[in-house]
Parts: structure tokens; C-alpha cells; sequence
């Protein structure tokens, strides 16, 4: 049956897709025939063809690019992609998750020795999609004997709390320390997804103080969370942090278990993510 009004004769799309079945036509073939056709009413029936025949295509493959993909506009991510950076010849695969713009609006490097036994929580947005293959924090001033670690949370209503994964990194050495192993909440759950945002932290697992390149407090971060006042000597919130000391590996979190820093007390450690 044809469709409502339209003419039986198909010039373009019908005659071109005729020899091709749901199973294998492809966004690809769609766009070729598609592209050439002009947005004007007599073309009316060859653009319904076209929607009909591509929602077919996808209810076939389950594969729904063309739809949900394409179509314009950028992940919401600040950093080039792993494919820009190897055409470019400029950047690595190394993502800096703590110094992203405009969450972070100055990537002043400071130095951060960890006093607190807190867990130290802030947002980030997924560079790439996919799991990490590493991640690298720089330690300046060594521990005897202890670790850190680095979470990565999904957030409910703009707060960390399903742990997806984490990695355990000595800091027992100077220097740039990467791990390439992750303890991972099930099977497969860290995984990120491009230009979505995300939640890393970092706690020790002991009372020692090492010392961590990070960005700095006052200044440098734009304001995450809401004021306690509109005056010009509220309280910005630039971080937030467990309301109790948390030395044990890290899991899932609900609101009540995560405090304010306030403008003074943030810890925004340096972490490079690897694809």
C-alpha cells in the first residue's frame, strides 16, 4: 500500500534502496540517497519514503545512528578528542580531569599535602566513552607505606552516588604514578560515556600525609554548589566532601553522607585518565 496521498511512482528512493533489505541497508546508504534531495514541497513524498524506510532500517538492526547521533552538536566536553590529538600531532591521550574549563577556570598548579582522613569528592566530564585504561596522579612528598584512592561516581540530583570503580595507587614513591588495574563495583560498571558528567574522588587509606600536585582552592574553581547567603561573604561551596574520615575503599554514597568544603577546604587532586 502506498502511502496516504502520495504518488506510486518512487524517482529516487524506492528505485535506488530496491535491491537492498532492512537487514543491511545502512545510515550510509540512507544519507546518499537522501542527501541530494531538497527541502521543498514537491519532494514531499520522497522525503516520507526516506523517514519510512530509515525507522524500518532501525527497527530491523536496533542500531539507532542517523537518529540519535548525527545530526549536530558537540558532547559537552571541554577537551579534544583522542582522534583530534593523534591528526593534530598535538596533546597525548592523557586527560587532566581536574583542571577542565570552565569547572575549573584557572589550572594554577599547586601542591596539596593530605592532612584529612575526608573523602574529597568533584565533577568531571567523560573525555572519551568507554572504560579507562589508566590513571596517573603525581605525588611530590612520599608516604612510608600507604595508598590512595581514586573513585569515579555517578551522580542523583547533581551528587555523587553509585562508586562505579576504583584504582589503589602507592604513595610510597615521587613522581608520576599510574595504575592500569581497577577494582570495579560489577563486571563492566566503569564505563564512561562522552560529555557526560561524572564524579571522581580521592581518599587514603591510612592517617600518613603525602603530598599531591592539585589545582589550587580560592580562585582557580568555579562555584559548584549553591550559597548559604547572597552576600559577598557567603560561603562558596567549591567542592564537597564525606561528612565523616573515610580511610576504607571507597562505595556508593547517599546526600547525607557528604558535606559542603566551602571555599577553603577543597581537594581537586590532579588525576590523567587513559582511554
Amino acid at each position: 500500500m502506498p502511502l496516504p496521498d502520495a504518488s506510486k511512482k518512487s524517482p529516487r528512493v524506492y528505485t535506488l534502496l530496491q535491491n537492498t533489505d532492512l537487514d543491511n541497508v545502512t545510515f550510509d546508504n540512507i544519507q546518499a540517497v537522501g542527501n541530494p534531495i531538497a527541502i521543498e514541497e514537491a519532494n514531499e513524498d520522497e522525503m516520507r519514503r526516506l523517514v519510512l524506510v530509515n525507522l524500518c532500517r532501525l527497527v530491523t538492526s536496533g542500531e539507532w545512528t542517523g537518529l540519535l547521533e548525527s545530526g549536530g552538536g558537540d558532547p559537552f566536553t571541554w577537551q579534544n578528542s583522542e582522534e583530534y590529538n593523534v591528526a593534530s600531532g598535538y596533546g597525548g591521550s592523557f586527560w587532566n580531569i581536574a583542571t577542565q574549563s570552565p569547572i575549573c577556570s584557572n589550572a594554577t598548579l599547586t601542591t596539596l599535602a593530605q592532612y584529612s582522613e575526608y573523602q574529597f569528592y568533584n565533577p568531571f566530564v567523560a573525555p572519551f566513552t568507554g572504560a579507562p585504561s589508566a590513571v596517573n596522579i603525581n605525588v611530590t612528598v612520599a608516604t612510608t607505606s600507604q595508598n590512595l584512592y581514586v573513585a569515579f561516581y555517578s551522580g542523583t540530583n547533581g551528587l555523587p552516588a553509585t562508586m562505579l570503580g576504583y584504582a589503589t595507587i602507592a604513595t610510597d614513591t615521587t613522581g608520576i604514578q599510574r595504575v592500569t588495574s581497577f577494582t570495579e563495583a560489577s563486571s563492566g560498571s566503569l564505563t564512561f560515556t562522552a560529555g557526560q558528567m561524572y564524579y571522581y574522588s580521592t581518599n587514603k587509606a591510612g592517617t600518613e600525609n603525602p603530598t599531591l600536585s592539585a589545582s589550587t582552592s580560592n580562585g582557580s574553581m568555579g562555584q559548584l554548589f549553591a550559597d548559604q547567603a547572597a552576600t559577598v561573604n557567603s560561603n562558596m561551596v567549591l567542592g564537597i566532601q564525606s561528612d565523616a574520615v573515610v580511610t576504607s575503599a571507597p562505595a556508593d554514597v547517599a546526600a547525607d553522607d557528604l558535606w559542603n568544603g566551602g571555599a577553603g577546604w577543597t581537594a581537586r587532586i590532579w588525576v590523567w585518565l587513559e582511554k
